[in-house]
């Protein structure tokens, strides 16, 4: 099962992602994974299955100041792979596919 691991500057947590979730990244308390940092959007990103079933994407809500994918903007959408980093107001999301 795919994991994401979610690190700021205060602590680090890992994530279980269920075949088929979609997790939803942001500054509200409503988000699956809530983060503090205040450069980031209210629903800044979300990590979604890929529509073909063979993966993960993330995916930019329009956020504010944007989403990085291993360090760089990407178009609204991005498959993601093991080991990519996604940076959200500067909360690293390391997704990890492999046991």
């Amino acid at each position: 099962m795919p994991k994401l691991i979610v690190q700021d500057l205060e602590r680090t947590s890992l994530v279980d992602l269920r075949p088929g979730e979609s997790l939803v990244i942001g500054r509200s308390h409503d988000c699956d994974i809530p983060i503090a940092s205040n450069r980031a959007s209210r629903r800044h990103a979300e990590i979604a299955a890929s529509p073909n079933g063979d993966g993960h994407l993330v995916r930019d809500l329009d956020s504010t100041n944007g989403t990085l994918l291993n360090g760089a903007p990407f178009p609204d959408e991005a498959p993601v792979r093991n080991g990519d980093v996604v940076d959200v107001g500067g909360t690293l999301i390391t997704y990890r596919s492999e046991p």
